[in-house]
């Protein structure tokens, strides 16, 4: 996805082709046409393939400098998409604090997140980067309490080995009620159905907390795509949290990202099957009508 800054010993260099070697100093204006005509790093310069990162990286630090949020957001969105591999530490930094300052608080989590695990150990306890993590991540469940949703869907196709499965769950929360409902079995005929009905709030912000804190929702997953012709079983999971007016979407296909998506797939899953359902409130009887009013008494 973005491309990385890399800060550290500079000991790579070009190979000296094996028809230059031991042939003393009169090689070495050889050796530079080849490594120009071929493209080659002469100096620590290629320990940094993508320069065009920093340049691209200006208009996001400048915003960020003048303390235009959205703005700043914005732009390094941009460059996010835009640029392989990921940013480096420094950039995630103020991604998230941008974020977080235009009211974009899981934005801004994410971000701030990612930064803690790449940033230098001498501003381990500095930049106040971690105590912005803790508020923000108050923000979100109070704002969880106010509109939320976590939906996932775990899918492997049959084959001639299995029968192939089928999971989905979605909770949504809306000023206080939340209700649950999904669906699960290894055979699209054996499918068990849990019909939408409300659950207790509480174990569903404790669902809320236990995914902001996973590492497969805090890191960016590599895009995949379908291929027909790869071996082995075919299957897909998809994880959504949305909270507030902001979503975060995640899906794998193979691989170490498939197995780690879905692990926190799982605790969504393990949840919707032991979390109890609120007991039906009695319908109450309505109130006895009123009693007719009394005729006015005549006047003698």
């Amino acid at each position: 996805m973005h491309a990385r800054l890399v800060d550290g010993p500079r000991d790579s260099a070009p190979r000296v082709p094996r028809c230059l070697r031991g042939r003393g100093p009169g090689a070495a204006p050889v050796l530079i046409a080849i490594a120009l005509a071929l493209g080659l790093p002469l100096d620590a310069s290629g320990q940094y393939p993508v320069p065009r990162v920093r340049d691209s990286l200006e208009t996001p630090f400048r915003l960020f400098d003048a303390g235009q949020w959205q703005e700043a957001f914005d732009a390094f969105e941009a460059v996010a998409r835009e640029t392989p591999g990921p940013l480096p530490p420094e950039a995630l930094k103020r991604w998230g604090i941008a974020a977080a300052e235009a009211g974009r608080p899981l934005a801004g989590y994410i971000r701030l997140r990612q930064y803690l695990l790449k940033r230098p150990e001498r501003t381990a306890d500095s930049d106040g980067v971690g105590e912005r993590v803790k508020r923000l991540r108050e923000v979100l469940l109070a704002e969880a309490l106010k509109f939320s949703r976590i939906q996932m869907s775990v899918e492997r196709r049959p084959d001639e080995a299995s029968p192939g499965e089928r999971h989905i769950v979605r909770v949504a929360m809306r000023d206080g009620d939340v209700s649950l409902e999904g669906l699960s079995g290894l055979s699209n005929n054996a499918l068990v159905w849990r019909r939408a009905e409300e659950i207790p709030m509480a174990p569903y912000i404790g669902l809320v907390g236990r995914l902001l804190d996973a590492p497969a929702v805090i890191d960016d997953l590599p895009a995949q795509t379908f291929d027909p012709n790869a071996p082995g079983p075919r299957h897909a999971v998809v994880l959504r949290l949305v909270i507030g007016e902001e979503e975060r979407r995640l899906e794998a296909l193979s691989g170490e990202p498939y197995e780690r998506l879905k692990q926190t797939a799982v605790t969504v899953l393990d949840f919707a099957r032991a979390v109890p359902a609120m007991p039906e409130v009695e319908a109450k009887a309505p109130p006895p009508p009123p009693p007719p009013p009394k005729p006015p008494k005549k006047r003698k």
